[in-house]
């Protein structure tokens, strides 16, 4: 990481990975400008401090700081969008569209504002040359992070690709460990705080209250509940409540354990069925999004990661000219959910991602 005095726009949340994110670019030679966004509406947000621990923050370091307030936008875009998905059967990952059009597709548009030469965020991912074996087809990829278990490149597959080569993560080299111990050594008034969690603008996971809260009563609509057999097993309340292979709070008692399968939201019904039914060898996605040069309609060989928490699988990736792509795995894999996104990786370098559809 080299500076030669550039000037960085860094994505600052108020928590400790890009706190330390200000420390590493500045001890790297780095001029640092802060951005906070303010995304999550009030009725929403777990964390109300979070901009001033971020002004706090750039305070302590001396670097300049702005906040952009996106909260209407954010709520249309990103939370009213999340919904509508729920509401036609798919699991969307809100994440994944949230670094597309907000942190870095806004923190792109502020580098003009501030003539800045970089962008950067507390991701846990690395930048890489494009490898030899793909040509001249791109010039920088990212990377997964040096800690595995903490790699966050998964929610940048659908980022624009003309982005990646103005990037700069600090912590790509470092594991969350190592971060938090800077984070004390330096003293940090963040260095303790936890982690933000999964979804931000949803306190404590509860999903359904969250939908409750955005959706009318309305669309919370009765329907039945079919095994995968054909048997019709009970009702249910809105197919919002439930998600592929979800096992618990299905309100119905079949005397082994049962998951969600399908969700077919033409009929409004929910389809459970046994573990076996969960597996599948292929997919399809849409809103396909390459950082090189795939070609169409051949077999090229990759490793796709189904969901954030999945281990990347080995596959076989055929593009189509309709912007839709076939991913077939060398092994079945389970839950493939619609709405989800998959990434397409080389090795460790990701090369693309698109949204699952069936």
């Amino acid at each position: 990481m080299t500076s030669n005095n550039k000037k960085v726009i860094l994505g600052m949340s108020g928590g400790v990975d890009s706190s330390v994110a200000v420390y590493l670019l500045q001890q790297a030679g780095y001029e640092v400008h802060g951005v906070h966004m303010l995304m999550i509406p009030d009725e929403f947000s777990p964390n109300p401090h979070a901009a001033s621990d971020a002004e706090s923050v750039a305070k302590q370091f001396g670097i300049s700081f702005s906040v952009i307030d996106v909260r209407e936008k954010f709520k249309d875009v990103i939370i009213q969008q999340f919904a509508n998905e729920y509401s036609v059967g798919r699991t969307p990952n809100p994440c994944i569209l949230c670094n597309k059009a907000f942190k870095f597709g806004l923190l792109a548009d502020e580098m003009q504002n501030y003539d800045a030469d970089f962008i950067s965020t507390g991701h846990y991912v690395n930048v890489t040359d494009c490898p030899p074996a793909i040509d001249n087809s791109c010039f920088k990829l990212f990377q997964k992070g040096t800690d595995l278990k903490k790699d966050q490149s998964y929610f940048l597959a659908m980022v624009n690709p003309s982005i990646v080569e103005k990037c700069i993560f600090p912590l790509g080299a470092y594991t969350k460990e190592q971060v938090r111990d800077i984070a004390r050594e330096i003293g940090l008034s963040v260095a303790e705080k936890k982690d933000s969690q999964e979804i931000c603008f949803i306190p404590d996971n509860d999903y359904k209250n969250c939908l409750k809260k955005i959706l009318p009563p309305s669309a919370f609509r009765k329907g039945k509940v079919y095994h995968a057999d054909g048997s019709y097993l009970g009702n249910h309340d809105g197919i919002q409540n439930y998600t592929i292979g979800q096992r618990k709070g299905l309100g119905i008692a079949l005397g082994k354990p049962a998951y969600v399968v399908r969700l077919d939201a033409k009929r409004n019904q929910v389809i459970l069925g046994d573990n076996e039914h969960l597996m599948s060898n292929t997919l399809t996605a849409h809103e396909n999004n390459y950082f090189i040069d795939v070609p169409f309609e051949q077999p090229f060989a990759v490793e796709a990661k189904i969901r954030y928490r999945a281990q990347a699988a080995p596959a076989t990736l055929l593009r189509h000219a309709d912007g839709s792509a076939t991913v077939t795995f060398a092994e079945p894999q389970r839950a493939v959910t619609p709405g989800q996104c998959v990434a397409y990786y080389l090795g460790d370098v990701l090369i693309g991602g698109g949204i699952i559809t069936h």
